[in-house]
């Protein structure tokens, strides 16, 4: 099954509106991901409905952020998209009442809700704000010819 990039997708839609003077428009934002259009509008509009931007319609219109980025966390916008699984299980179902395959979802399921309790977490303590220091700082390390992993 393919996951869904939906909320990697979020995120990068939202960094782009970190720090632009005025509205982007879907056809701007697409071409940074790269995607079609319709899907930026999909995200923007789930995105508008959180209460994470605003969107003003025709010409010289687009989307902007609705509050400062040190005010959004990764999280709103997780909440926002309709907090798609972070993870997603390898378990079997259940099936023909093996009591073997339900033991192994059981000590999966608990393991995957911990691990989703944390991630959720680390989303809360991150913002828009936090991201885009760290292009700042991967862009200045960039034009200085410094490695990616330093």
């Amino acid at each position: 099954m393919k996951s869904s990039n939906q909320f990697s997708d979020a995120l990068h839609v939202m960094a782009h509106l970190v720090g632009q003077g005025g509205p982007r428009t879907s056809e701007q934002l697409a071409t940074c991901l790269p995607t079609h259009p319709v899907v930026i509008r999909r995200l923007l509009s789930a995105l508008h409905k959180g209460g994470l931007v605003t969107t003003v319609r025709g010409h010289g219109g687009g989307s902007q952020l609705a509050r400062p980025p040190a005010e959004i966390t990764l999280h709103d916008v997780y909440l926002a998209i309709g907090a798609p699984a972070l993870l997603h299980t390898g378990a079997r179902e259940t099936g023909r009442g093996c009591p073997v395959q339900r033991v192994v979802n059981e000590a999966l399921d608990d393991s995957y809700r911990q691990a989703q309790a944390l991630l959720e977490a680390r989303l809360r303590d991150t913002t828009l704000a936090t991201l885009g220091d760290e292009f700042a700082r991967h862009l200045a390390h960039h034009a200085a010819g410094v490695p990616h992993d330093v």
